[in-house]
């Protein structure tokens, strides 16, 4: 039975350390013990990145929900495979078949360890901070992982920056996992994006702009207050920071202009419904530019010709 991972040990460590901002930082002793609280304290989502693929039909796929008695377990099938995250995994263990296990023991010797309630030895790491990576005029998206198999159901890791405002959008797209900065935890000074004018609104789209600047003197007039009151919040933060207010309250007065980091685990089916929907002329600008820049790095299949 061949079986498929995406992911790796340092995977769900930089998933959970986004939300402090350390995602890029490698401590194997540190990570090893991430892990083990992650999974004892059933912090599942991290683990969600981390997606596992077998060979198997219809039947293995609804012998599995059938064997699972949890309202919240979920398991796809497509292309002659059974797909589930890593969270999944954890919930089905008893009933994954053992070479499938045994795979997961090769690639994730420290997580499987965990679970197990053994004491990890090896750690595996991913094999870079992002495999591509593309930049757009609000902030940047890395390819960080892809397992395609031809299905509909194959999977992607991103990490994105982006303003506050193009994440929120982001996020309302659902069949997918995330985790993000999280500035209870961070204090590090913000960053913001400015765009390099206002563009105008939208005649025939009620929620669209248009390309076109808005008229002089307006547009520098704006840009100008802009900038002054992104530096004047932006002191104001680090003044209530120095002297003592609580992250998670200081944070509600930074505009959403400022920017935001966060993973993004994904299949196709999900992904090319973002691109569709996404790269339309009636989306945003900030966030279309990012569609375009992930049909550059992995394509777009049109798989989502599902109906609502």
């Amino acid at each position: 039975m061949e079986a498929y991972i995406m992911g790796s040990d340092q995977r769900i460590v930089r998933c959970a350390r986004v939300s402090f901002g350390k995602d890029d930082k490698v401590d194997m002793d540190r990570d090893k013990k991430l892990i083990k609280y992650l999974f004892q304290h059933r912090h599942a989502s991290p683990f969600e990145h981390v997606i596992v693929a077998f060979e198997g039909d219809k039947k293995d796929w609804i012998d599995l929900i059938q064997k699972v008695q949890s309202p919240v377990f979920q398991v796809y099938w497509a292309g002659g495979y059974v797909w589930l995250n890593l969270r999944n995994f954890i919930n089905a263990f008893e009933h994954i078949p053992r070479a499938v296990k045994q795979k997961v023991r090769e690639l994730l010797p420290t997580t499987y360890a965990v679970i197990k309630g053994e004491t990890p030895t090896d750690y595996s790491t991913d094999s870079s901070y992002v495999s591509q990576k593309v930049e757009t005029s609000s902030g940047w998206i890395g390819l960080v992982d892809k397992l395609e198999l031809g299905t509909l159901m194959d999977y992607y890791t991103f990490v994105v920056e982006c303003p506050l405002f193009v994440a929120r959008q982001w996020h309302r797209h659902r069949f997918g996992s995330f985790n993000e900065v999280s500035r209870r935890y961070v204090s590090y000074e913000p960053t913001f994006y400015i765009p390099s004018y206002l563009r105008k609104q939208s005649d025939k789209n009620k929620q669209a702009s248009t390309d076109e600047k808005i008229d002089e003197p307006w547009n520098s007039l704006f840009m100008k207050k802009i900038k002054w009151y992104i530096e004047d919040l932006r002191t104001l933060y680090e003044n209530m920071i120095e002297k003592g207010v609580a992250k998670e309250l200081a944070r509600g007065i930074l505009p959403q202009f400022m920017h935001t980091r966060f993973y993004w685990t994904v299949p196709r089916i999900s992904l090319d419904n973002f691109i569709s929907l996404r790269t339309h002329e009636g989306a945003q600008k900030e966030i279309r530019e990012f569609a375009e820049a992930i049909i550059s790095m992995v394509g777009y299949k049109n798989s989502a010709t599902f109906r609502l």
